[in-house]
């Protein structure tokens, strides 16, 4: 079944043309990635699709459509709190409870024809209450703000005290508590860590709804998408496919136009050379023929060249040293909290390491106290004699936007000369009047670029970039790997960008729960070693687990879920046993978390209730298993 069918749709501002003669179609359960540059029209042709804007040509949407769309600006009722948020997104089924009883109450009063028509509207309620109800409703949206990342400590925060990316995760999970027929997805894993961006592309894939995602997280693109819409030049341009699929179709179509594009221009050269020939002798007809013939001809355009690296000419200022960095031990944090304990770790000369892990465990803190600006907890690390640091943050400013990317450059006397200059910058995307714009006028992700282009120029000969593809288009994040890859320094980068870290990592450094490890190779193989070793420590207590069940006196047999009534119950429990037990509870809150993100699970009403008690109970027994574990020491 099409959702939405456009036939030749045309929007433009004035004189700016967004896109024309765009056709497609959304079928029931597409999966669609929206991609291309920053300000090349992809908001505005979402707004097309939501019906928020005028548009020239045909489009249609299938009757009684609903379509969700989330804001990359979200608001909300002045006192709100992330729970009355997702309260009020709920609201409906609360409403729907309350209706289905007046209306039972009210059956005893009636009778005959009005009983009937009162029955049948009873029957009509609970066939819509089916999908749901409002207790469970809201245990889902509360499971939905835990699966973005949000903590039962911010649930009753005020939005106002929330930070802008804490706020545009409430706005996501309102968005995906009740499911449309399409939604319409700008950036949605903006301010998602690695767990919650995981959580997401379940969610998407388990989900009946059709979609359109905007997004340039290439990784995020390749696992919910099977067709791939690209916009170039104010055409849009189709393939099927998820983004990987879509940029081998890409090549395929650019060879094949290069092939074009070069065939043409010799047909129209040796065309040339005959009418310049014969313009005025005794072949001026034929001439004057083939004249007419080349003004029909529709030129071929020159497919465009990404590839301009060479530009850069990147150069370290001091030629690094077999010493860059020994690290020893090292405790990082804050006192009376450790956020990594022990880390160990040498950086070799020209290798890219990549810094993952969920947020809050320390990334940025590792550079802090790298960079000095954080006092190690304990242990030490060292530079190496030849090393020269730039550092990229999440949050740099100009020091005076009114400058353009040339004076920028200017500024910092790097390049030979203008052009010089101006070819580097078009190396990094910056061309033509670009870089004659003034850096205010630049969107986040552009200056982020601009950044990064002055810190390469610069000759450091060591990196430390935090999130350097966060909020680029892209085509941008294409350009900051090609030129990562071709600088001849060392870089540690924290980054949740998976493509990236597949791209340019040599060796990944995973922070989690305190802990550390380094891999090698890029985000693939980080996640399956992570994976594997958690696999093989459930099965390395196995044994153990057996061992001390057989030791252990005989138990009464119980149902599993059932929780005995005091921690005094539990003192008689080895610690193997009781650790079997919380591992198996771990386990069992880990799959119903799951279970919360199917969308087949939460249009189930009776089977979330099931769900949500079972959960209650397990963490009510697992809160005194831990209680009781603890006291043990």
């Amino acid at each position: 079944m099409t959702l939405i069918a456009a036939n030749n749709i045309t929007k433009s501002y004035g004189g700016h043309v967004c896109f024309a003669d765009v056709s497609f179609i959304i079928p029931s359960g597409g999966r669609v990635g929206l991609i291309g540059p920053n300000g090349c029209g992809k908001t505005t042709l979402f707004r097309t699709l939501a019906g928020e804007e005028d548009y020239d040509g045909e489009l249609s949407r299938r009757r009684g459509l609903e379509i969700a769309r989330l804001e990359q600006s979200p608001s909300f009722p002045d006192g709100a709190t992330p729970r009355s948020v997702m309260a009020d997104a709920v609201k409906h089924w609360k409403d729907l409870d309350d209706a289905i009883d007046t209306q039972r109450e009210a059956l005893a009063d009636l009778s005959g024809a009005e009983l009937d028509a009162a029955m049948a509207h009873l029957a009509d309620l609970e066939t819509r209450r089916e999908a749901g109800d409002g207790e469970s409703a809201l245990r889902r949206a509360e499971a939905l703000l835990r699966g973005v990342g949000l903590g039962e400590t911010h649930l009753d925060q005020d939005m106002n005290t929330l930070s802008g990316g804490e706020r545009c995760r409430v706005a996501l999970a309102r968005l995906l508590v009740n499911e449309p027929d399409l939604w319409l997805l700008d950036e949605p894993t903006n301010h998602l860590d690695l767990a919650g961006i995981a959580f997401l592309e379940r969610f998407l894939r388990n989900s009946a709804a059709a979609s359109v995602v905007i997004s340039h997280d290439r990784r995020f693109l390749d696992q919910v998408t099977n067709q791939t819409w690209e916009l170039e030049g104010g055409r849009l341009l189709i393939y099927p496919g998820n983004y990987s699929q879509s940029r081998v179709l890409r090549e395929e179509r650019r060879t094949a136009q290069w092939r074009e594009f070069m065939k043409q221009r010799e047909f129209m050269r040796r065309e040339e050379t005959f009418i310049n020939k014969w313009r005025a002798g005794t072949r001026s007809r034929q001439a004057q023929s083939r004249m007419k013939r080349l003004a029909k001809v529709e030129a071929v355009d020159e497919p465009q060249n990404q590839s301009r690296l060479a530009a850069l000419n990147l150069q370290l200022s001091r030629r690094l040293g077999d010493k860059v960095l020994e690290v020893d031990k090292l405790d990082i944090g804050f006192p009376g909290r450790t956020l990594v304990n022990g880390l160990t770790l040498e950086l070799n000369p020209g290798e890219i390491i990549g810094i993952v892990g969920p947020n809050g465990m320390g990334k940025t803190s590792l550079f802090q106290t790298l960079l000095g600006n954080l006092a190690p907890l304990a242990g030490s690390f060292e530079w190496g004699p030849t090393v020269e640091t730039g550092c990229l943050g999440q949050h740099e400013v100009f020091p005076d936007e009114t400058r353009t990317p040339l004076q920028y450059l200017q500024d910092s006397n790097l390049g030979a000369d203008d052009q010089d200059r101006r070819d580097k910058l078009g190396a990094m995307l910056f061309s033509g009047d670009d870089a004659f714009k003034p850096v205010q006028v630049l969107s986040g992700g552009e200056k982020k670029r601009l950044m990064l282009t002055r810190l390469l120029l610069e000759g450091h000969n060591v990196l430390l970039l935090d999130e350097p593809t966060n909020h680029l288009d892209i085509q941008s994040a294409e350009a900051v790997t090609l030129a990562l890859s071709a600088y001849p320094g060392t870089v540690l980068a924290i980054s949740h960008d998976r493509y990236f870290l597949d791209e340019v990592a040599d060796r990944v450094l995973w922070l989690e729960g305190g802990e550390w490890r380094v891999t090698r190779g890029g985000y693939a193989e980080a996640d399956a070693e992570r994976e594997a070793r958690l696999r093989s420590r459930d099965r390395d207590r196995e044994p153990a687990r057996d061992r001390e069940r057989d030791k252990a006196p005989a138990q009464p047999r119980r149902n599993e879920m059932e929780r005995p009534a005091a921690t005094g119950q539990y003192s008689g429990w080895r610690t193997g046993k009781l650790e079997s037990r919380i591992i198996q509870n771990e386990e069992r809150m880990a799959e119903i978390h799951a279970a919360f993100a199917d969308p087949a699970v939460m249009r189930d009403g009776n089977r979330m209730r099931l769900l949500q008690n079972e959960l209650a109970k397990v963490e009510e027994e697992q809160s005194v298993l831990e209680d009781e574990y603890a006291r043990r020491g």
